[in-house]
């Protein structure tokens, strides 16, 4: 295993007894109300650990200092974040220049990946598919658990919006708990392959 991947799962950790925690109910709390507080809950810790382990890695790929000419296309992409903007709506010859020049300079340097990671704070299986073409991850290797995932973002927001029919049961409680912490696993999975086998050079330069 990677170091970063083992600095992301002790980093993270602390989830396990979170959940934990919702599964059990420890002050019997009205098992409707829990469910309602639970929720949330889940889907905050199930987007933290996105952003938090994506975060470490885009970190650990500027320490490398690498350069557009070592990494494949999609990273330069990211790399290059958005400067890609800047193309929207009409643009005049001199602006068009000045985007070139801009592009190239970009190119000419290591590349600097921003660190923030955009969820759009609803990380449904759309969002989670773009995440992963971004470091070509297997995306399908999460296609037992889009739909309960996809479920939780819904419930969540159903319940962020003041929806009273909504009433999670205990059952579904713990399905969402599993559908989280098997997505976890795949992706620290997914990280570590793509660390181990450094997929983040041209695969001729790794």
């Amino acid at each position: 295993m990677h170091s970063l991947v083992t600095e992301i799962y002790e980093t993270n950790s602390w989830r396990d007894g979170e959940f934990a925690k919702f599964k059990v109910n420890p002050h019997q709390v009205d098992s409707i109300l829990w469910g309602r507080m639970c929720v949330p809950m889940i889907y905050a810790n199930w987007e933290g650990f996105v952003v938090s382990s994506l975060k470490m890695l885009l970190s650990h790929l500027n320490s490398l200092n690498l350069t557009p000419i070592q990494i494949p296309t999609r990273l330069v992409v990211v790399g290059l974040g958005d400067t890609y903007k800047t193309l929207s709506g009409k643009q005049s010859f001199e602006q068009r220049c000045s985007f070139t020049d801009r592009f190239n300079e970009l190119l000419s340097n290591t590349v600097k990946f921003k660190t923030k990671v955009e969820t759009k704070s609803n990380l449904h299986s759309g969002v989670l598919k773009e995440l992963c073409q971004m470091f070509d991850f297997k995306y399908e290797r999460f296609k037992d658990l889009t739909s309960t995932l996809d479920r939780l973002v819904q419930v969540r927001n159903c319940i962020a919006h003041g929806e009273n029919s909504i009433l999670p049961s205990q059952q579904n409680i713990e399905d969402y708990i599993s559908a989280v912490k098997s997505a976890i696993d795949i992706l620290l999975e997914e990280i570590d392959i793509f660390l181990t086998q450094e997929c983040y050079l041209h695969k001729q330069q790794a």
